[in-house]
């Protein structure tokens, strides 16, 4: 690895240190990404991680953000691909859940270390969230949501999260991995409008009121005051979290 090549071509020194960093994690965990060991294992001195990157914490933030731009790439990719938000949902779901088995350490330090990540890590972890929020307010477009966009997309990835997190604390030889598959098909059946057996009540007023939040989204020439529209989306946001 010191000699900073990879398919050819000589890597930038900043991603050298970040690849060499992340087989680091990869091998030994967190305790073994020590800017001696990242260092030599780069073929560079340590005072060159220190002017990059600052310290260890710097260069932990710098190695969260390198591993998330990896699976945010792979998961614009199913949203490239795949049509339906639903199976967008799914596809993405299964993405976070194999990236977080794969890559246990770094799946621990992008969301569920300590102490919270960085600028560089913060606004990676914020890009992936953001994907999702679009996935899921593309059903509240669709009037399939059940309750807001934020909370459903606090939902999802608190289940998703908490779903993989929980799977980690298992031997690998002993998860039962249908557990991800039914706690997602949960989640979506929180979140989603399902048409009752029964008619009831009310029942589509949740997912008119997010369709109708999400259509006024991105329209600024209301005829209604700043505050007039800030007391509509809070009105809307009611209705649509409503219970029952």
């Amino acid at each position: 690895m010191g000699d900073g090549r990879q398919g050819g071509q000589r890597l930038s020194t900043a991603e050298n240190l970040l690849r060499a960093a992340a087989e680091l994690l990869e091998s030994g965990g967190v305790d073994a990404v020590s800017t001696r060991a990242v260092a030599a294992a780069a073929g560079v001195q340590p005072p060159v991680i220190y002017r990059r990157f600052g310290d260890k914490d710097g260069l932990l933030d710098a190695l969260t953000h390198y591993l998330l731009q990896k699976y945010v790439k792979a998961k614009r990719q199913i949203l490239n691909t795949a049509a339906d938000p639903v199976d967008q949902l799914r596809e993405t779901w299964n993405l976070h859940v194999e990236f977080g088995l794969r890559h246990p350490d770094a799946y621990v330090l992008a969301y569920a270390a300590p102490r919270p990540p960085g600028e560089l890590g913060a606004a990676a972890k914020r890009e992936t969230v953001s994907l999702l929020r679009g996935v899921v307010a593309e059903l509240g477009n669709q009037s399939k949501l059940s309750m807001s966009v934020e909370r459903a997309t606090r939902y999802v990835f608190a289940a998703g999260l908490g779903t993989t997190l929980s799977l980690l604390q298992e031997p690998p030889d002993e998860r039962d991995l249908e557990i991800s598959e039914l706690a997602r098909e949960n989640a979506l059946s929180v979140i989603l409008h399902r048409k009752p057996k029964v008619r009831a009540r009310n029942t589509k007023l949740p997912a008119r009121a997010v369709a109708l939040a999400e259509a006024l989204r991105g329209t600024n020439d209301l005829p209604m005051s700043a505050a007039e529209r800030s007391l509509l989306d809070e009105w809307l946001d009611r209705l649509a979290d409503q219970k029952g």
